[in-house]
Formats: C-alpha cells, structure tokens, sequence
C-alpha cells in the first residue's frame, strides 16, 4: 500500500516536518505504538503511485500519480503557493490556511500538513461545524424557501443569500458563537447566540450565521499571521459557499480582497496540477498554476463596513468565550 504525503491529515505516528513515519525514538512515537509493517510507504506529490493492470495500462498507458488531500489540492486549485496568499474553506468544516516553506505549527503542538508542493506546509485552522450550520439553519428555519427553491428549480441558499442585504453589517447587534461541535483548544465549547431584540427575523439569524463562521476564521488567520511573522495580503475562497454576497461580506469583514477563481472545483484543478508536474507537462508548480488558475471575480473591502466588523470583533466576539467559559463547563458536567 502506498499514499502520499500530502494526504496524512490524521494524528498518526506520521512526522509532519519530515514528511514520513516517525522514528522509535521520537517523542510522540508511543503515543501512536503502530506496528510499521502496519504503516503504507510514503511517497511525494507527483510521484508514481503504481501501475495499472497490464490489460488496462496496455490499453491506456496511463501512470497512478500521488497528489494530496481534498483541502490540500484545494489550496493548490486556489494558486495559493506563496504565503501572502491565504486560503479560505467555505465547506462543511471551514478552514484557514497557507503555504509556506517555513515549518509553522498553527498551535502549540499541533504539526501544520504536508503540501502538495515539496518542501511546503500548510498551517490549518479548522471550525469544525462551518457552512454545515447554513444546512442546519436551512433544515430547521427554512422550509419556506426549500419550498420555493424547488419550484423555481434553484437552491434555497440562493433564495436565503438574496436577502442578506436587507440586514445591515454586525445584524443590528445579535451575536452567533459557531462552536456547536468543540475543538483541541477549546474543549468546552458550544454554540451561543446573544442580543436578540424585537428587530431580529430569521433572515437576521442566517447573516449572523455566516458572519460569525467569519469571526471564528479571522480568529485563524490572525493566529495563521501572529504563528508565522508575516501579513495576509489577499484571500482566496474554495469550498461549497459561492454567493456573491457572502465573497462581499467576507472582504468586508476581513479587510482585505477576496478572490474566486475560475471554478468552484479547486480540489479537482489542484489534483490536476500535481498529476501535470509528475508527468512533466510542466517544469514546477509556479508554472503550473500560472496556466492552470485564474483569477474571475474580485472584491474589494468596504471599509467604513470594516470599521463596523472590526469594532464587533476587538470588543464583543473576541470576550464571549472567555465570559461563558464556567457556564459551557457547568454545562458539560451537568449532559457527560
């Protein structure tokens, strides 16, 4: 059994900084005593896997070339291989991530992944329960528009994205926490919601939805920034979520321009341009995604709608954790 490299995303006795199995004598080896006969032989992004069966490879000729993880070709499908470049998940669970050459743990003992490129890492900043609060939201506070949507042969996220610009920016004050299912640094944790007032429909839960997955991330990419010595200049998005009002809320809320690239199939294009590069078709990945990625849509930040999001952020997201912490505590002792 072979795999490639950048496709060990699991907690495993794999060392991610050598991009291999972990010796004896490492530190963490007997935390995961796996046998190594157990263990599959590890290879690059673009090497060859294998072969075919001599009846499919006579008829084909083709080779099995190694590439990477769904989010680590994402990033690659993105053109996010130089590390002003941030990466940004909308999927079920979204993340925030970079490449870079340089070995940055995203958080204290917490390895960054193998990139599809060699020599590379990708520091990652997961949210667990992403864009499936929009399903979760969309299952239990919109069956009028999953009615509607299948008449008029669209998505119901589309009819539900229509109307985010009737809520202003921050939604007039209500406040979602998206930790509906907890992660490695906050164990405790769970979803919130405050500020509800006569003014708040459900349309104002969806937007706070979406703005609060956002939060959550820009909590990431400052850890990403502050762990790695170095600025975000620009944000590439990948995953399911492809509204153009939630690219504009994005930009907004991050203070920085958001890009969509050519196709929503990123992890598709990305494991193309590993297989491309180990056949040779091009020289590296630099040339690669210079002929392969390319930028659509473009947007750019309002600023005065910054100013708003990052006076929510610095003031009221940032402290709600912390302030509810005993109470997640309490809770968790009371439901074990």
């Amino acid at each position: 059994m072979v795999d490639s490299a950048a496709s060990m995303v699991v907690r495993v006795s794999f060392d991610h900084r050598t991009r291999t199995w972990q010796k004896k004598s490492d530190l963490t080896r007997p935390v995961f005593p796996i046998e190594p006969e157990k263990l599959c032989e590890i290879v690059e992004p673009g090497d060859i896997l294998g072969r075919v069966s001599a009846k499919a490879s006579a008829d084909t000729g083709l080779p099995l070339i190694a590439s990477g993880s769904d989010k680590a070709c994402e990033i690659l499908g993105l053109g996010c291989i130089t590390k002003e470049k941030a990466a940004i998940s909308f999927g079920t669970t979204a993340t925030v991530t970079f490449t870079t050459d340089a070995y940055v743990e995203p958080e204290r003992f917490i390895p960054p992944y193998a990139s599809v490129m060699r020599g590379h890492f990708t520091p990652e900043i997961e949210i667990f329960r992403g864009y499936w609060l929009v399903s979760w939201f969309k299952r239990e506070f919109a069956a009028k528009e999953i009615e509607k949507a299948q008449t008029l042969g669209i998505s119901a996220e589309e009819l539900l994205n229509r109307r985010l610009k009737k809520v202003p920016a921050g939604c007039e004050g209500l406040i979602f926490q998206p930790y509906f299912t907890p992660n490695t640094t906050m164990p405790v944790a769970k979803g919130a919601v405050i500020g509800f007032s006569d003014v708040h429909t459900r349309i104002h839960i969806y937007r706070a939805i979406i703005e609060r997955i956002n939060f959550a991330l820009m909590d990431g990419l400052k850890l990403l920034e502050k762990q790695s010595g170095h600025k975000f200049l620009e944000i590439y998005v990948g995953g399911g979520a492809q509204s153009d009002e939630i690219y504009q809320i994005t930009a907004d809320m991050f203070g920085l321009p958001v890009i969509r690239t050519q196709t929503f199939e990123v992890s598709g294009i990305g494991s193309a341009i590993a297989a491309f590069v180990g056949m040779g078709e091009f020289t590296d990945y630099e040339e690669a995604v210079g002929s392969m990625v390319f930028k659509k849509d473009f947007f750019s930040p309002d600023m005065q709608q910054h100013q708003i999001y990052n006076t929510l952020y610095e003031e009221i997201f940032r402290n709600i954790y912390g302030r509810l912490f005993p109470l997640y505590q309490r809770l968790n002792d009371i439901y074990k």
